[in-house]
């Protein structure tokens, strides 16, 4: 017999207290014993005739541990469909030890879904997004290139640094009169301009001369990914071996040749980027009106998001990330990055984002939208053309994988945002 009973934490978490009677315990210590009897080996007794008080005394622990688990795993399932609970997450559970003659507890604490009844979701402001791009803005991103390809050539018939120069050094880090571990660097270069040394600036160095030693005082910021050094002060002496200067190549045919960008002359460089930037510009848009619904629609119905459905986006988020360093040939280990600090920014974003998709759920309930199997269709040819993939076998493989279901959620998802989308009370920006 199961003795259950649910306590609300909150909206979305359920304290769920369980006992299971003395006959059910005793079942299964005694078919646990019983199996264990059949199969251990102790010195003097044949397998399968060792006596079940020592076998009690050598495994009892062990034999319990297992015991508690089994009983967990059996009821557990029984009391979520009593209560008619839905976890979206492995529930987290707390056991007492398992004791002879008397009963089993264990608390379970089971994140659930919100009970959501949207409303005033029609009319949702918004300020509408320019997804012009214009010739400056080409003009920019061209400069960026040039720059991107610019060398550092040595300065002739002077030996003394001015600013705008980027000076060859050797640096050591002191705190206390004492050296830093890992900060010391040979043939590092530095922009003599303003800016924290820890950037690679170096405006202290301006008239310094080859050969010359200066110190340069440096405050640790609160981020740094060394935790020791946060907020600390500390002195980095930098000596100056050489004065390079920046070349930027000329904007000319060769220039766009030798990017390898699939264009051969400025005007086919030009055209190129407007495209490629028109493109990203109009998925910007299209992401920022996203959030700015979802943020609208989540004021307008403020609910508690499971915590479990949170982390989970948090994870999704920053392997995306990740991935995207790695697509562009960054170690992200590199980069020093503080993944703590970088979960802790995306927690609000991916919280908004499981607040709204459980709200679009709940309107495309309400509004009856749902995901055809041509809205499926579209979704597989779409997939092959960025893949180069039959639409037919990527369709397989999400059946095979069972996505499917998945799938018709988020583009039911998807429909019930383009609704709001539709519906929404677009304003010019100010």
């Amino acid at each position: 017999m199961v003795q259950s009973r649910v306590e609300d934490l909150s909206p979305v978490v359920k304290k769920v207290s369980v006992e299971l009677a003395e006959d059910r315990v005793k079942e299964a210590l005694d078919e646990a014993y019983g199996g264990l009897s059949r199969t251990v080996k102790l010195k003097g007794y044949r397998a399968g005739h060792v006596p079940r008080r020592l076998v009690e005394r050598y495994f009892s622990e062990d034999v319990k541990k297992d015991v508690a688990q089994k009983l967990v795993n059996s009821s557990m399932q029984e009391v979520l469909q009593e209560h008619k609970l839905e976890p979206v997450a492995p529930p987290r559970i707390e056991t007492n030890d398992v004791r002879p003659g008397e009963p089993f507890k264990y608390v379970a604490t089971v994140e659930v879904r919100p009970h959501v009844e949207p409303k005033d979701y029609v009319g949702l402001p918004l300020t509408r997004i320019d997804e012009t791009v214009d010739d400056r803005m080409v003009d920019s991103e061209i400069e960026e290139l040039r720059q991107s390809q610019s060398m550092f050539v040595p300065v002739e018939g002077r030996e003394s640094v001015e600013l705008g120069d980027f000076a060859t050094v050797d640096y050591e880090g002191f705190m206390n009169g004492e050296p830093l571990k890992g900060g010391k660097r040979e043939n590092a270069l530095l922009e003599v301009a303003p800016g924290p040394f820890l950037d690679s600036k170096g405006e202290e160095l301006n008239g310094a001369r080859v050969g010359e030693s200066r110190n340069i005082k440096v405050k640790f910021p609160s981020d740094y990914s060394a935790q020791a050094l946060r907020d600390k002060e500390g002195t980095f002496n930098v000596t100056v071996k050489g004065i390079k200067r920046r070349e930027v190549p000329a904007l000319d045919d060769q220039f766009v040749q030798d990017l390898g960008r699939d264009a051969k002359t400025v005007s086919e460089l030009r055209e190129k980027l407007l495209s490629e930037m028109s493109e990203q510009r109009k998925h910007k848009a299209k992401q920022e009106r996203r959030e700015a619904v979802l943020t609208a629609l989540v004021e307008r119905n403020p609910i508690e998001a499971p915590p479990a459905l949170v982390e989970r986006n948090v994870d999704a988020m920053l392997q995306t990330m990740l991935e995207g360093f790695q697509r562009r040939g960054i170690d992200a280990q590199r980069l020093g990055l503080n993944l703590e600090r970088m979960r802790e920014e995306l927690r609000p974003r991916a919280a908004l984002e499981v607040k709204g998709y459980l709200l679009l759920e709940a309107i495309a309930e309400k509004e009856k939208i749902d995901a055809t199997d041509e809205d499926l269709d579209q979704h597989f040819e779409k997939l092959s053309g960025d893949f180069g993939q039959p639409a037919a076998k990527i369709k397989q493989a999400f059946r095979q994988q069972g996505s499917v279901d998945g799938l018709k959620a988020r583009l039911r998802q998807d429909k019930a945002l383009a609704f709001l989308l539709e519906k929404a009370n677009v304003a010019e920006p100010a």
